[in-house]
């Protein structure tokens, strides 16, 4: 198993390392989990026949194996994230703190986070969502087994495959309707964990039968996964059987006669299989904290580096942590009382610090390397997220409640592209008493009958966008006061799938004649009503976090952030994309492009008289929106194309 081990582990580090040629290495989590259910049931079967089954010595070797190592790495990440962290990420790290206290860091992560988005990317705990999913499954399993040895002993085979079935059938469902629970939720991850514990029952008191072919298959499925893979793969899926199947296969059929057996068993795989644990639990808060240190995106050669030293401290805890707590020698924890003790202490040591810099909104107060004290750079806030009038506009139709009067001229429609616009429009000279009402909606463009989808965005999402956009038809078409129609969005539906009104599916790419032809129908239909269609651009922007460079010299470099701007040969190929279709000949309605009041002499500013501009890699920041407000008069320049 040490072998395959490596197998798993050196394609996550490398995947999280951001090597373009492991787009898949998010599939080792799912070969480690087949290789625990494996592991676990193997010797959950060896315990139940020889009569000597304890749920409590059970407990104790998973203490033994997991918390020492995982409070080292814990404790190890403490005095970065003190130094480093803005208050906001300090308080995100404190949860994930009392998460991995309570076995659920999983079900915080699935409630806050996208695996793959670029924030999670800076996030030293998310790795840990998987050891959650093992606890989970911990609790669960032996509890089960032991009642079916005693209950349906004949069944027991037959119920583990009934349960991965349903959990494969639950993953099958959920990457359409609940995308980000089923990637983080035990249910539909516990058929991997039950594929390895059916290659238990299957290999129980009988040998491994070696078969080059078959394990060589299995070896090449996994590879094959690890390569070709990437996010736009719904996971976990059907897809997932890919690796999953392959893992089975190896475990199954790779004997140590096999090529693959004699593959797995190379003393330098073996190694890396045996550290692979604090392997793993060391990478992402290297990676996390080399990335939130970084004003720019690490370079390869510093990311291969800290690959390598994973494996170092790897090595190191393994050597000196895992192997001494796991043997006994260490005098503290000989007994079973002991190592439950210590366990209950360290995780109410975690808990307690996590609770404190929660409640303490992630210590503010602190001095940060620049010298100023994170309250005073005040980072959280300036590049806060901005759901433009008030928070209830982010998510959903709320007419009432997302206006700024009970005549509003001016309707903002669209998706966060929309939102951030807001800031502009209310600072700008030309609102004059004006009544502004919005309708936003996140990553739902604003076009009628058409809305992108992906594993992500599946078809339930798509068709509620286009819901939503329906509901905005229906109530503007009835307010006498609107007389503009202001849109925005990066119009994300160019470069993925298609989902129409009446149920057709365009599959990407599908160029951008349906999108023009849709926005069209959407600009005749608002003048059909009675008012004016006008389109806002997104802001030009690089492939670059901007934000992410102004913060850093903020924090690193008391707010030198000449370094920050970008030049237009670097504009990122989405923003060209959006820009060429919006000035195609064949659009029907008028465009207002932000790139003249960002850009000038082909230089972009992230910094404007000391104003962020943005707050994310395109997004602009409440203060970098009223600044074309106040210095440009955005909304005057938007009304007088529009006329």
């Amino acid at each position: 198993m040490d072998g395959l081990r490596a197998i798993a582990v050196i394609p996550v580090i490398l995947f999280h390392a951001g090597f373009s040629l492991f787009s898949g290495g998010f599939v080792g989590v799912d070969v480690f989990f087949v290789i625990s259910g494996y592991l676990i049931t193997s010797l959950l079967l060896h315990d139940l026949e020889n009569g000597s089954f304890s749920i409590a010595r059970f407990y104790e070797r998973r203490a033994r194996r997991i918390l020492p190592a995982l409070v080292v790495v814990l404790l190890a990440c403490l005095p970065l994230a003190w130094k480093w962290m803005t208050p906001a990420q300090l308080q995100d790290f404190s949860q994930g703190l009392v998460a991995i206290s309570l076995f659920a860091s999983n079900i915080l992560f699935w409630i806050k986070t996208s695996y793959f988005s670029p924030s999670s990317e800076e996030n030293p705990l998310l790795h840990t969502w998987s050891l959650a999913v093992e606890e989970q499954f911990y609790i669960v399993f032996p509890l089960l087994l032991l009642f079916l040895w005693r209950h349906a002993n004949r069944h027991m085979f037959a119920v583990i495959i009934v349960i991965s079935i349903t959990s494969l059938m639950a993953a099958e469902w959920g990457w359409r309707q609940a995308p980000s629970a089923n990637f983080f939720l035990l249910p539909t991850r516990a058929w991997e964990l039950g594929a390895g514990a059916s290659c238990a029952f299957l290999l129980y008191r009988r040998p491994a039968t070696g078969n080059a072919s078959l394990s060589a298959l299995g070896l090449g499925l996994i590879l094959y996964a690890v390569l070709c893979f990437d996010e736009s793969v719904p996971f976990p899926s059907l897809h997932a059987l890919v690796p999953v199947v392959g893992t089975v296969l190896v475990t199954l059929f790779a004997a140590p006669s096999t090529p693959t057996g004699r593959l797995l068993s190379m003393k330098w795989l073996v190694g890396i299989g045996l550290i692979s644990f604090s392997a793993y639990l060391w990478h992402q808060p290297l990676f996390a904290f080399a990335r939130l240190r970084s004003a720019a995106t690490p370079s390869w050669e510093l990311m291969g580096l800290l690959s390598l030293v994973a494996l170092g401290l790897a090595y190191l805890t393994w050597r000196y942590v895992e192997q001494p707590c796991r043997r006994k020698p260490v005098p503290l924890l000989v007994s079973r009382r002991a190592v439950f003790s210590a366990s209950a202490m360290a995780g109410a040591m975690l808990l307690s610090l996590g609770l404190y810099g929660h409640v303490a909104e992630g210590l503010p107060s602190r001095i940060a390397p620049s010298g100023s004290t994170f309250l005073a750079i005040d980072v959280d806030h300036r590049f806060r997220f901005n759901p433009g009038l008030s928070e209830a506009c982010e998510n959903g139709f709320h007419p009432e409640a997302c206006r700024t009067g009970d005549s509003p001229e001016i309707m903002l429609w669209g998706d966060s592209y929309a939102m951030h616009l807001a800031s502009a429009i209310t600072a700008s000279p030309s609102l004059r008493g004006r009544e502004v009402v919005q309708f936003t909606k996140p990553v739902c463009a604003p076009i009628y009958g058409l809305a992108l989808t992906s594993h992500r965005y599946p078809v339930a999402w798509s068709r509620e966008c286009i819901a939503f956009n329906e509901a905005v038809k229906a109530w503007m078409q009835q307010a006498a006061s609107v007389k503009y129609v202001i849109m925005s969005s990066p119009l994300g539906v160019i470069y993925h799938d298609a989902y129409l009104a009446n149920g057709e599916l365009h599959v990407y790419p599908h160029g951008n004649d349906l999108v023009i032809e849709h926005l069209n129908r959407t600009a005749d239909q608002i003048r059909q009503a009675g008012k004016i269609p006008v389109f806002v651009s997104p802001p030009p922007h690089a492939d670059e976090d901007l934000a992410k460079c102004v913060m850093a010299s903020m924090i690193y470099d008391a707010g030198n952030s000449h370094a920050c701007s970008f030049r237009t040969e670097q504009f990122s190929s989405y923003y060209i994309q959006a820009r060429e279709l919006l000035n195609s000949s064949g659009i029907r309605f008028p465009v207002v492009y932000l790139e003249p009041y960002i850009c000038g002499d082909s230089i972009c500013r992230t910094v404007v008289e000391g104003k962020a501009v943005y707050r994310d890699l395109g997004h602009l920041s409440v203060e970098g929106s009223e600044l074309l407000g106040i210095k440009h008069d955005l909304l005057g320049e938007i009304l007088s194309r529009a006329e």
